[in-house]
């Protein structure tokens, strides 16, 4: 049947512990790097030490949540580092997310302590501390990024200099104390469900597919991934298991990140698939190429086509190793370092050593090996449960610990695990399903077609029917001088394309659609749901044809 075990349990582990081993093993190097801002091992101690005291004298105690509503950054990890030191539990906050919705997750887990951007500061808003301070009443610290204070907070660099050189008061951290509550990413949902692990949870997963994912190393790791997506915070655990120097991306930008590359030399580089889209995009019309070359490049976070792992190989002549998991199971697969490149072009590897998985069908019988169903995992080091939501928690993990993860997979006979997208990516048209994962990498081998998506548009008689979105957008000339229109795939040229491919018409997009860029939610991932609204609000306005026919030309929207 469609399963595969490993075998592997909890290693004890804290945060602090694993960073202090770092800490002894790095000595003077340089641990962390932002911007022109470079911490060694031993003064990023300091510094971790003096903020956890401080967010002690400031009356954060053992098992209070700390929420971190920063873009990647030194403040970032060392809060989070100086908040596990006392007991305390993170909650790491897109930066995408509207203020309203940062306030909306503030107030139904009631944190001790929040730190922002001091941006959040200005104009009033609902992330003023005044006003943070009203909704939350058992609030003790709000802390801001830059050199200046609003009313009713303090700046990081303040409590930094206050404590320097002052050590935390000693408070016990169990390998299964409270860690990190990690909401989801939303795309699915408008209300993100919160995911609670503890610290040997995480980090056993962490420590277990840092070794599967990469030989030793003690170089340079760059992250282009929020550190607010379990994706990217489990690198940054990754770079203190190698004690490897890591430098921080505050936001994705593809040019800021080849100025870093190419300056910094990594030896492992962090991105999900838009990125790398971009990546090689650039340095294709770049006369000088990457400028740099990783021994390993890892991504997650969407199914990866396999024209974009023949790019990635192609343009950057790196190995390219790919991830999957999710809020409540951290890293679930990974392909390794050694293997072949068919392995990455056609699944996302084989179970962590800590992870069951099973394949079933609608009616819950075991897939045969290589049939698609839905996707269960079962790890001793995976969540412990929703916040505040033992129910919601009981529907999705069953009492023998099996998480229903909502994806769908199938395991062939040598233990591959072949993503063949979520259950909410399913299209319905008349009673057919199929899954916009498969149409989405037919597409992908079409030229300069960019990023894609293939969403359910709603239609009176099938219920729903195929659009194709895409990005219309300039892409700057190859010698630097101006910029020059990328051409736009035709809606023709798609048909054409996925007949010749010998596609059931039913999942040809009836429907293209262009947009300057496509919406993401905060952890960079397509928002399928804001696509989606979009074609429901925009076919209540429009006059629809009839259901079934073509929808010739090119429909852009501005």
């Amino acid at each position: 049947e469609g399963s595969v075990t490993t075998g592997r349990t909890l290693d004890g582990l804290t945060l602090p512990r694993v960073f202090a081993d770092a800490v002894h093993r790095g000595g003077d190097a340089v641990a962390l790097v932002d911007g022109e801002y470079a911490l060694t091992w031993s003064a990023w101690r300091t510094a971790v030490d003096a903020l956890a005291r401080g967010l002690q004298e400031s009356g954060v105690v053992s098992g209070d949540v700390v929420a971190l509503h920063l873009p990647n950054s030194w403040e970032y990890l060392t809060l989070h580092l100086a908040a596990a030191s006392v007991g305390a539990v993170t909650m790491p906050v897109h930066q995408g997310n509207a203020p309203s919705d940062v306030r909306a997750l503030l107030e139904r887990v009631r944190p001790a302590a929040v730190v922002l951007p001091a941006r959040t500061q200005e104009g009033g808003g609902p992330l003023t501390g005044t006003a943070l301070r009203e909704v939350l009443p058992e609030l003790r610290a709000v802390l801001v990024t830059g050199d200046a204070a609003g009313e009713g907070t303090e700046t990081v660099t303040e409590m930094l200099e206050r404590w320097s050189g002052e050590d935390p008061l000693p408070v016990e951290v169990g390998p299964d104390s409270p860690f990190l509550l990690l909401p989801s990413s939303g795309t699915t949902s408008a209300r993100p469900k919160i995911c609670l692990h503890s610290h040997e949870g995480l980090l056993t997963n962490s420590r277990a597919a840092t070794e599967d994912t990469a030989d030793a190393y003690a170089g340079t790791l760059i992250t282009a991934c929020p550190l607010t997506h379990c994706f990217g915070l489990q690198s940054a655990y990754s770079a203190l298991f190698r004690a490897g120097r890591q430098v921080l991306l505050s936001g994705w930008d593809v040019g800021r990140f080849l100025e870093l590359a190419r300056r910094e030399r990594p030896s492992v580089v962090v991105a999900v698939p838009a990125q790398l889209h971009d990546l090689v995009s650039r340095v294709r019309e770049d006369a000088d190429g990457p400028g740099f070359r990783p021994g390993r490049i890892l991504t997650a976070g969407a199914a990866l086509p396999p024209a974009l792992v023949r790019d990635v190989r192609e343009a950057l002549d790196t190995t390219l190793v790919v991830v999957w998991g999710m809020s409540e199971a951290g890293n679930g697969t990974s392909s390794l370092s050694a293997d072949a490149p068919e392995v990455v072009s056609r699944s996302v590897g084989r179970p962590t050593r800590d992870a069951e998985m099973r394949v079933l069908d609608e009616d819950g019988a075991p897939c045969p090996p290589g049939q698609p169903g839905e996707l269960y995992y079962r790890s001793p080091s995976m969540f412990r449960g929703y916040f505040g939501e033992p129910e919601l928690t009981r529907s999705v993990v069953s009492e023998d610990g099996w998480l229903r993860t909502g994806d769908l997979a199938s395991i062939g006979e040598d233990g591959l695990v072949t993503f063949h997208g979520r259950s909410a990516e399913l299209i319905n048209v008349g009673g057919r399903k199929f899954n916009a994962v498969e149409i989405q990498a037919l597409l992908a081998d079409l030229p300069d077609i960019g990023p894609l998506a293939v969403v359910a548009a709603p239609d009176p008689r099938l219920g729903e029917y195929p659009v194709l979105v895409v990005t219309e957008r300039p892409a700057a000339a190859a010698d630097g001088t101006a910029p020059r229109p990328r051409g736009t795939v035709g809606l023709d040229e798609v048909t054409a394309h996925l007949r010749g491919l010998g596609t059931a018409e039913y999942k040809i997009p009836l429907e293209l659609v262009a947009l300057p860029e496509l919406p993401r939610t905060p952890a960079g991932k397509i928002n399928r749901r804001a696509l989606e609204q979009y074609l429901a609000e925009a076919a209540e306005r429009t006059a629809v044809p009839p259901a079934g026919a073509p929808r010739p030309g090119l429909r852009t929207a501005l």
